[in-house]
């Protein structure tokens, strides 16, 4: 039977695993039948490739069997041959370690959603048997399942053996390591390798949220001669752009990142996430680039939020649904997907359920501003104001008091009666000295606050200091509202028509040219509270209003989208 053995060993090396299937089916019922014509060496070596050559072929609950009992006849061997007074016949053909059969048990568990199951047949191997593939799999497995410490041991240990693991090094960074902790395990590694240490800083830096930093160490690596455009390098400082809100830059440096590998998968999401909230029209059109095109069968998460994020820019929230929990269901921790679900919750009011997948989308991501502003406005949305403060209060703090989350609070506070209009006025004032290029609301918020207290001539003075840099129609129009409400009608004239030239479809500008003359503005359209206070300037899931030709009700025959 050595010959046989020989024969496959033959087909495996060249990949015709469904011919090792064939072939091994038919060995192993021939030794049943005739159990001399096989030793038990040589047929443990058969179920090794019959349960190989299923696993390669995507039969996983079959393969599984098959190696627990080649491990099983392993056992079995080991004893006949220490019970034995003379070794074994055949004994000499070479076995698959005890190691790598539980390895492929646990793969074929997870492939079986069986995380239990992994974690068992990992931990059957004894510590000084472990190799750093099983260090590996048991610290992604209790990453995954929220056990940090066990995790960080056993990526460490990876480490300790293998000092270019750069996976095992940025789950210790991203488990809260630092980096010269971690730095410290590789230093094998680094003292011979002049960029490792350079990309360890920028890792620390991106998962310590020192973003502004990090993007600069990133920068220093995008250079010739060094990791010019490196895919992988630009989508790590688009997750940065986009955590300090700087959502154009986060679309323009991902943008070029699918321009140099269209194939690229990872932070496709975030990329379709961008996109799809984005007020502009071309955006859309990059989006519809990013949708799958291959068989729907072969679609990552990634790609299911691709497609979802496609189908809700363009109000088709029943296709969006459905999207956004195919990308759920493969991984119940994507914050892209459970962002999708909670927005298209909100735009068909069903807040409640959209606060729920905000929450546990927190809990996943807890520095995400857009997962807080659609927490708040579902909750405000819901007259919630005081768990709504609650989280305005903790995003300030998570964000370290930026402007987008100084603006989210005083959202809330306008909403309540009782807050202190001082306080109101010291967050916007703290918003409008931060934000110097103008990427959130806070200028127009706190104009707008201004006008409601009577401060006209504040609130000019304000405008025209800032107005020099950032001449936009929002600002001219705001003006030109001052200089109503202060009666100086040719000054609020030239701001008006100024307005209307950079932006003709200014409905306020238009309005307030209609107003010059009148008594003032205030009754006209400000009132305390009103949408015009918004917390950002990007389209957030609030911009998709719910319209006629939208999907009604998208959750019929849906019952398991949560």
């Amino acid at each position: 039977m050595n010959n046989i053995l020989k024969q496959i060993q033959t087909l495996y090396e060249q990949e015709l695993y469904s011919n090792v299937v064939r072939v091994c089916d038919i060995t192993l019922s021939i030794s049943e039948q005739k159990p001399e014509t096989i030793t038990l060496p040589v047929k443990h070596q058969v179920l090794w490739y019959y349960a190989d050559s299923l696993y390669n072929t995507q039969q996983y609950l079959q393969a599984e069997n098959l190696y627990r009992q080649a491990l099983q006849m392993k056992q079995n061997i080991k004893v006949k041959t220490k019970n034995s007074n003379n070794k074994m016949q055949d004994v000499q053909v070479e076995m698959t370690t005890d190691v790598d059969i539980r390895y492929k048990i646990h793969l074929c568990c997870l492939a079986l959603k069986q995380v239990k199951g992994a974690t068992e047949i990992l931990h059957e191997i004894s510590v000084r048997n472990r190799t750093p593939k099983i260090n590996m799999a048991l610290g992604n497995i209790y990453r995954d399942s929220g056990m940090d410490r066990p995790a960080i041991t056993y990526f460490k240990d990876v480490l300790n053996e293998c000092p270019m693991a750069l996976e095992a090094a940025d789950n210790l960074l991203k488990l809260g390591i630092k980096g010269v902790e971690v730095n410290s395990l590789m230093v094998e590694a680094s003292n011979d390798i002049s960029w490792l240490n350079t990309w360890l800083k920028a890792q620390a830096q991106l998962h310590s949220r020192d973003f502004a930093n990090a993007i600069v160490t990133y920068k220093s690596m995008d250079q010739h001669g060094f990791m010019k455009d490196n895919p992988t390098l630009l989508v790590n400082m688009g997750y940065c752009y986009h955590s300090m809100c700087e959502n154009k830059k986060a679309i323009s440096i991902l943008q070029r990142a699918y321009h140099l590998d269209p194939r690229l998968i990872l932070g496709q999401d975030l990329f379709s996430t961008l996109l799809a909230n984005s007020s502009n029209k071309e955006d859309i059109k990059i989006l519809e680039s990013l949708t799958p095109t291959q068989d729907m069968s072969l679609w990552t998460c990634e790609q299911w939020i691709v497609l979802g994020n496609y189908m809700y820019a363009n109000k088709k929230y029943e296709k969006a649904a459905y999207f956004a929990q195919q990308a759920y269901t493969m991984n119940r921790k994507n914050v892209e997907a459970l962002l999708l679900k909670a927005n298209i919750y909100f735009q068909l009011k069903k807040y409640n359920e959209a606060a729920t997948h905000c929450t546990e989308a927190l809990n996943a991501c807890s520095y995400r501003f857009d997962i807080y502003k659609c927490l708040v406005d579902s909750l405000l949305q819901l007259n919630r104001l005081k768990e709504a403060e609650s989280i305005a209060q903790n995003a300030l703090k998570v964000l370290n008091n930026s402007p987008q989350a100084l603006c989210l609070l005083v959202t809330v506070l306008l909403k309540d009666q009782m807050a202190s209009q001082k306080c109101i006025r010291k967050y916007l004032e703290k918003a409008v000295m931060q934000d110097k290029n103008l990427t959130t609301n806070a200028l127009s918020m706190l104009v707008e606050f201004l006008e409601q207290e009577n401060q006209h001539e504040e609130a000019s003075q304000i405008l025209l200091k800032h107005i020099e840099t950032n001449p936009t129609s929002r600002l001219h129009q705001l003006l030109g509202d001052c200089f109503v409400n202060l009666q100086k009608d040719n000054e609020a004239f030239h701001h008006f028509t100024t307005a209307l030239k950079l932006d003709p479809n200014n409905q306020r500008a238009t309005e307030g040219l209609n107003n010059i003359g009148r008594v003032s503005l205030r009754d006209s359209y400000y009132s305390c509270g009103d949408a015009s206070y918004n917390s950002t300037q990007a389209t957030t899931s609030s911009d998709h209003e719910a319209d006629p030709e939208s999907d009604t009700d998208p959750w019929n025959g849906m019952e398991n989208f949560d």
